[in-house]
């Protein structure tokens, strides 16, 4: 999930197609029904529409999974080695793997329980089944989620500033996630939705990350250095997109205040890697003494 795949295919078409009927086809959704108790609403819909079929960049990276057992298509892959996050050896593909499996069951589940809740006559069991896939999400999927997110934002990255860039992104998911659980135990459903959409965003910014690295290819012919690296100016462009597909909607339905945590958590991240960590719009510096100091590993 770490590098784009700029190569032709008809899946890119289908991506394209998804970014107009997807969100259409979930806005309709939300007007079929009656969802007086809920506050899900049309921009939400659309807004997560758009980043969720993002998601379908992946689809040659998963077939050369499928087919080669390793991640990466074209030139780049993952590199196989033994790493020894707190003493535990453990291979880098394996980390990879775990981390591209519960992310994409997570993504899954977020966007089923919307559909759950989405329905225009919800019944009891219905709602019980909401509360165990939240459980269930929350007790295993989303760990597993962001270990293996920070493990391979450290060990498979290979410039400081995606490591930071991206090693911060899991941590802010499970921030959000928390914060919808406990909104939706407190019965403040509005402050539920509103979280809960905020960690399907930034949980996406994988996807919205190879488009930006798609981007880049298509104006310059490139988008990695001398050393196969990407370039830091798609991870700048990814959380500036990140930053938009929140700042948006909440700022349009009326409760951008409500929502200011993962914004500004986002923008404090960026700022202060471009202060403190090596960087280079169209390039990658290797070297980092501020990373360095701060490694644990």
């Amino acid at each position: 999930m770490l590098w784009v795949t700029p190569t032709l295919s008809p899946w890119h078409w289908v991506g394209f197609a998804g970014f107009v009927i997807m969100p259409l086809a979930l806005v309709a959704m939300r007007r079929t029904g009656d969802h007086q108790n809920t506050a899900i609403t049309q921009v939400h819909l659309a807004f997560m529409g758009f980043a969720g079929y993002a998601n379908t960049i992946f689809i040659p990276s998963i077939k050369e999974f499928y087919y080669t057992n390793t991640w990466g298509v074209g030139n780049y892959y993952v590199p196989s080695r033994t790493v020894y996050p707190f003493g535990i050896p453990l291979n880098s593909e394996v980390i990879v793997t775990s981390h591209a499996a519960s992310a994409i069951l997570l993504a899954s589940l977020i966007t089923f329980q919307w559909i759950v809740m989405l329905r225009k006559r919800r019944s009891p069991e219905t709602i019980k089944l909401h509360k165990s896939i939240g459980i269930f999400t929350a007790a295993v999927v989303l760990p597993i989620m962001a270990i293996t997110g920070i493990l391979s934002s450290i060990y498979v990255l290979r410039t400081p500033f995606n490591q930071v860039i991206y090693g911060a992104l899991p941590i802010i998911i499970v921030i959000c996630l928390i914060s919808s659980i406990r909104s939706a135990i407190a019965g403040k459903f509005v402050e539920h939705v509103d979280s809960a959409y905020a960690a399907f965003i930034v949980l996406c910014s994988a996807a919205l990350y190879r488009f930006a690295c798609l981007f880049i290819w298509l104006a310059r012919g490139v988008y990695t250095t001398p050393t196969q690296a990407p370039v830091d100016g798609a991870a700048i462009i990814t959380y500036l997109i990140l930053i938009v597909f929140l700042v948006v909607p909440f700022a349009v339905i009326g409760r951008l205040k409500q929502n200011l945590f993962p914004i500004l958590a986002l923008a404090s991240v960026l700022v202060c890697s471009m202060i403190f960590v090596p960087w280079q719009f169209f390039g990658a510096p290797t070297t980092a003494p501020f990373w360095l100091h701060m490694s644990l590993f």
